[in-house]
C-alpha cells in the first residue's frame, strides 16, 4: 500500500477490533485491507498509550517540551552571541588610551 495515511478514527477502530472485540491482528488487518505489521504497531502503541494513542495531556506536554527545548537553544545562541560581543567591546576598550 505504500505510505498510506490513516485517520485517527480508523486507527482507533482497527485497534478496538483487536483489543475489545478480540479479533486476531491478522484477521482484523485482512478484513480492513491493511498491512498486518501496521496494525501490530498500532496495537502495541495503544497498549503503551504512546504514539497516535497517547492521551491528549501527554501530547500537549510533549509539544510543550519541544517548544521549551527550541526556546532554550535560541536563548543559548543569543547568550553566546552576547558573550562574544562583550569580549569584543572589552578588547576595544583596552586598546584605547
Amino acid at each position: 500500500m505504500g505510505n498510506q495515511k490513516y485517520t485517527q478514527e480508523f486507527r482507533e477502530s482497527a485497534v478496538k477490533l483487536v483489543l475489545d472485540q478480540k479479533q486476531t491482528v491478522a484477521a482484523a488487518a485482512a478484513s480492513l485491507g491493511m498491512p498486518h505489521n501496521t496494525l501490530v504497531a498500532w496495537v502495541i502503541q495503544a497498549r503503551k498509550g504512546s504514539g497516535a494513542f497517547a492521551p491528549q495531556g501527554e501530547k500537549d506536554l510533549a509539544a510543550r517540551v519541544r517548544e521549551l527545548e527550541a526556546e532554550n537553544r535560541r536563548l543559548r545562541m543569543e547568550r553566546d552571541i552576547l558573550k562574544k560581543a562583550t569580549a569584543l567591546f572589552a578588547q576595544e576598550e583596552r586598546g584605547r588610551p
